[in-house]
């Protein structure tokens, strides 16, 4: 959980913020359920009624050493600032006013309806946060995959691609995404007097429009969500990109083995490594497993926690497992 002297917090922590009666407590929960990455993923308000600018600094000055009798020469920092803009996500659904009335609690005949089209919300957040900006739809906010395609030098930490490693790819891959999340270091980001999360507004009933031109009454339902992502530090996150995914069927020891030799470099030059979140491919996720029955095997680990729940970790990071991280990426050449 977020600290309270922070400004960006995951969506449970906005849940009294957001609605002290408890009722968006049922779509958060189904958003972390369908998309475990929006349960650790923090959200702060932008500067910018379209997003947030942030500086960047690029350059940290160095000391001089002043000797008696002379001076020393005036430096300053170096920066540079991005702009990430917010995408506006919106989706309505309508029920027919008579179907509600042939069901014994029509309450929770929408409501299991609308649980729908929180998921549908949920899934594309996921898929953009991995994967936007690659599409031909303009307003898409950038996503992780876009901001680490550039392989920079290992020796540089302050060389662009620093934190993004190329694992020599095949014909289909997939890629591991190494996330510090945090006010300073990578959150999402809602609109300058905007709120964060996913909004339900209950229109009531209208004449609408049917496919065939007809009209009947339904029940409207609007959903929105502005969001966007904003990398504050770019050590802050990292990738392993051009895995490749035909290897996964049936990885040799010599195969695993670089994986993980490849997540110890990444996580290395990431600047906090200890709060670290680690998010891969399902077929991923199963290799790190089967690394748990090799007697060699030190450095992945299944893990229980206080309420019962098992998690895995790689070099003491936490492992998610997405659904939207494909495992037929095209191979991104250095």
């Amino acid at each position: 959980m977020a600290g309270l002297n922070q400004l960006a917090y995951t969506l449970a922590d906005w849940r009294g913020r957001l609605d002290p009666s408890g009722n968006v407590d049922d779509i958060i929960e189904v958003l972390s359920q369908s998309n475990p990455i929006l349960e650790e993923m923090t959200f702060m308000e932008g500067n910018l009624p379209t997003g947030i600018v942030t500086t960047q600094r690029t350059k940290v000055p160095e000391p001089s050493i002043r000797r008696i009798n002379t001076g020393v020469p005036y430096k300053k920092s170096g920066v540079k600032q991005i702009n990430d803009t917010t995408t506006l996500y919106e989706n309505r659904n309508k029920m027919d006013v008579e179907l509600l009335r042939l069901q014994n609690d029509p309450a929770a005949f929408r409501y299991s309806e609308d649980l729908a089209f929180v998921a549908g919300f949920g899934d594309r957040i996921a898929k953009d946060v991995i994967y936007g900006g690659l599409s031909e739809v303009p307003d898409e906010f950038n996503g992780f995959d876009i901001r680490h395609r550039y392989f920079g030098n290992g020796d540089d930490p302050t060389a662009e691609g620093y934190t993004t490693l190329n694992a020599g790819g095949g014909t289909k891959n997939t890629s591991i995404y190494f996330v510090n999340w945090g006010e300073r270091t990578c959150s999402g980001v809602f609109p300058k007097n905007g709120s964060a999360g996913l909004k339900k507004e209950d229109l009531g009933q209208q004449t609408t429009i049917a496919d065939d031109g007809t009209e009947f009454e339904a029940m409207i339902t609007k959903w929105t969500w502005n969001v966007g992502l904003t990398i504050r530090d770019y050590r802050a996150v990292g990738a392993i990109r051009n895995i490749d995914a035909a290897q996964f069927a049936s990885a040799t020891s010599a195969q695993k083995q670089k994986i993980i030799e490849n997540v110890i470099r990444v996580h290395d030059r990431l600047r906090n490594p200890d709060s670290v979140m680690m998010y891969c491919s399902r077929s991923m996720y199963t290799l790190f497993k089967l690394c748990l029955i090799d007697k060699n095997n030190v450095h992945v680990e299944m893990e229980t926690l206080a309420n019962g729940i098992k998690v895995l970790n790689v070099d003491g990071m936490r492992v998610r497992k997405l659904d939207c991280i494909r495992e037929d990426e095209a191979k991104i050449e250095a």
